[in-house]
Parts: C-alpha cells; sequence; structure tokens
C-alpha cells in the first residue's frame, strides 16, 4: 500500500517528501522544484534525460527543475525514498554564499551519488525536518547543500579560514546565553555576526568544533543540570530553558547524561 507523507516547516520553499510506494509507477512528468532522493529500501527505476537508471538503499538521486523523468519500484516489491524538495531561489542563494559571491546557479553534473557522509548530511536533515528545531532545520539544510553541490554540481565551496574573533565571540555568546527559552533561527545567528548564514554555521563550527544548533542544545542542558540536581520541578526547567515539553527535555538529557532526570536527582 503507497504511503506518502509532504512535511512542510517554516524555512520557506523547503518540504520533505516521505514515501513508500509498491504498485504505483510514475507517469514521464517534471517537478517546478529541485529534488534530492535519498533511497532508503529497494530497488528504483526510472528514465532521466533518455537513459534508463536504477538505483538502491543508499544511492541519492539529483533532479532539476522541469526535468522529465518517470519511476517505478525495479523489482515489484516496492522502495522507500525520503525526497529533499527544494525552491530554485534556494540554490541560487546557496550558491552565492556558499562560493562568497562569486558564482550563480549552479549546474547539475550528476544525477545519482553514493557518498557516506553526503548521506549523513541528508539524514540528518530529514531527522530535523521530523522534529527539530526551525535552528537544526537550517543548519542540517546548509550542510547538506553545500555537500550536494560540492560533489555534483560545477559550484566550487569556498570555506571561511577561521572562527570568530575574541571580541564577536564573546558578544555572540552572551546572546545565545539569553536566548536559552527561546533559540534563534540560523537567519537570526548570521544577521547577529553581519555574515551569510553559511559562513555563521561553518565559523561556528570551527570555533566551537560543533554545529550551532547542537553547541546550544549542550549548553541548554549543561544549564539544566544545576536546577535538576536542586530539585526543581521538570517541568519548570523544560520551560526556562526553551525545550518543547517535559518529555523532551528528559528525552535528551538521558541521552547526554545516561540516566532520566527524575533518576538522577535520586542517586
Amino acid at each position: 500500500m503507497e504511503q506518502i507523507n509532504h512535511i512542510t516547516s517554516g524555512l520557506s520553499g523547503v518540504r520533505l517528501i516521505d514515501a513508500e510506494y509498491h504498485s504505483f509507477a510514475f507517469p514521464r512528468h517534471f517537478h517546478l522544484e529541485y529534488h534530492v532522493g535519498l533511497l532508503l529500501r529497494g530497488e528504483h527505476r526510472y528514465m532521466h534525460r533518455g537513459e534508463k537508471r536504477q538505483v538502491g538503499a543508499g544511492d541519492m538521486l539529483l533532479m532539476a527543475p522541469e526535468c522529465i523523468h518517470d519511476g517505478a519500484s525495479l523489482t515489484g516489491e516496492g522502495y522507500r525514498i525520503r525526497v529533499m524538495a527544494l525552491d530554485p531561489q534556494w540554490l541560487d542563494d546557496a550558491s552565492r554564499s556558499l562560493s562568497d559571491g562569486r558564482q550563480g546557479a549552479p549546474r547539475l553534473t550528476s544525477a545519482v551519488l553514493r557518498d557516506p557522509r553526503l548521506q549523513a548530511h541528508l539524514q540528518d536533515f530529514h531527522a530535523a525536518m521530523l522534529g527539530g528545531s526551525p535552528l537544526s532545520q537550517e543548519s542540517t539544510l546548509w550542510q547538506a547543500l553545500a555537500h550536494l553541490l560540492d560533489m555534483g554540481s560545477s559550484l566550487r565551496i569556498s570555506e571561511p579560514a577561521q572562527g570568530f574573533d575574541p571580541t564577536t565571540w564573546r558578544r555572540l555568546r552572551d546572546w545565545l546565553e539569553s536566548r536559552l527559552d527561546a533559540p534563534p533561527t540560523l537567519e537570526e545567528l548570521a544577521a547577529f555576526c553581519g555574515v551569510s548564514p553559511w559562513q555563521a554555521l561553518r565559523r561556528f563550527s570551527k570555533h566551537t568544533g560543533l554545529p550551532p544548533h547542537q553547541w546550544l542544545m549542550s549548553l541548554r542542558l549543561e544549564r539544566a543540570l544545576p536546577l535538576v540536581l536542586r530539585g526543581l520541578p521538570l517541568s519548570d526547567i523544560a520551560l526556562r530553558l526553551g525545550f518543547y515539553d517535559q518529555a523532551h527535555f528528559s528525552r535528551l538529557f538521558r541521552r547526554t547524561y545516561g540516566l532520566p532526570p527524575a533518576r538522577l536527582r535520586q542517586g
């Protein structure tokens, strides 16, 4: 039985399509967006630019806007795929940002990619779209786009040479401390630093060793730990530090410290 979910978020022009197909076969058609599909299970056959192709689990498919293609299960046993659908403006903006304004819209040079790091970046983005913060969605999207365009397009990416200078980092860290209950988006973080989202993401990662959403989550949990040990109500801690709810806070706390907060304070 076919199952198709279109998942949207606060990121304009970005969707995640989580789908499982069995007997359905796509007719020849096209999309107005860029589609980046990660095959999770099964085998898929399709016609792309006049060539017959087949892919399996772990392969990544790249489709440019208005590119004619079809598609069906290769064996009849079905396949599962997750597709990142992006408005073309995203890749235009990404190309300028990733190349420090030197290049325009990229030209895709590959139709299928297979790379463990890119697969991991796409899976991180999928997880963020299925339940992450806006900051994690933006951060993982930029990481996936950078790796994707570096491998599968004509774009040549410009990496920042360093992190933040001490004054900028001190201002940024104080600002992030003030936003623990309402973490900023990557766009807001970039505007605060006066750089592009890509530059903010890469400078932050170079400076701290973590992307901003992971670093900020670690800081929030560190601020939560003494409150847990003091015996404050877990629901109050979750609210004070911007977690979705107590269950979300407890799940992340356990993953970081080995025990749920209620158990830790009993030890």
